[in-house]
């Protein structure tokens, strides 16, 4: 009989903690709150995370939590926008390795007579269906920058290779604030200027995610090059002299 060796796979909190950019002890917090609600719903919260300790560089013995890959789902659901997708992208590919790495120990161990050809088979499809995942999140943003790196990260996930490039930033983008700031005008009257001459292109800046003034909530923001001062200097003198 073959014995397959099931391990939980898991991520320690400190490691989400970067991911989201999160200091530890907040993303702890987070993570009481959440057990919290778990257990008084009598939903195992040991299921998404577990306790743990790690010893400090000052050989202090802390407080962490080894996170599930359910539990690394339920964080995302918390997270909006840029945020959201990449922690995604991020946790799914750290998933992805160490499940790889695990199938081939099972393989090397517990089924030694299986065929190369059906192990290559079995983590082909793995790979497929993690690379779909990511590729069913890209199609949900219009920005291009975010499409790129998930699409990056699909074909590292089924190639090994990080064959597409992953978005580079090669020009510098201004908020309507600071563009407004060099032209004397208010944020507001860049927008409308913007909006009403049709400027919210490719070629005068690009769309981000950013996080809404008063609230949690990310939003699509357009932040502008700089060669968008001269064509709204151009405009307002138009103005001036109608």
């Amino acid at each position: 009989m073959i014995n397959i060796v099931k391990k939980e796979l898991t991520l320690d909190s400190r490691e989400v903690a970067q991911m989201v950019g999160k200091r530890h002890a907040d993303l702890i917090r987070d993570i009481e709150t959440y057990t919290q609600y778990l257990d008084n719903a009598k939903v195992r919260s040991q299921d998404f995370f577990i306790p743990s300790t790690y010893i400090s560089s000052q050989n202090k013995e802390l407080p962490n939590y080894q996170i599930t890959k359910k539990g690394c789902e339920f964080i995302a659901h918390k997270l909006t926008g840029q945020k959201g997708t990449l922690f995604t992208a991020t946790y799914i590919n750290r998933f992805h390795d160490m499940e790889q790495a695990l199938l081939l120990e099972n393989n090397r161990q517990a089924i030694p007579d299986m065929k190369a050809k059906e192990i290559e088979a079995r983590l082909n499809n793995s790979k497929v269906r993690q690379a779909n995942v990511l590729l069913k999140i890209a199609n949900d943003t219009e920005i291009k920058e975010y499409k790129q790196v998930l699409h990056s990260y699909a074909s590292r996930i089924v190639t090994g290779q990080q064959i597409l490039p992953l978005p580079e930033i090669n020009e510098k983008t201004y908020s309507a604030k600071e563009i407004g700031e060099v032209l004397g005008i208010s944020a507001n009257k860049v927008g409308r200027l913007a909006n009403q001459h049709n400027l919210k292109t490719n070629e005068f800046g690009k769309f981000f995610y950013d996080k809404a003034k008063h609230s949690n909530k990310e939003v699509e923001t357009f932040r502008y090059y700089d060669n968008i001062i001269p064509i709204l200097e151009g405009l307002m003198e138009s103005d001036k002299n109608a």
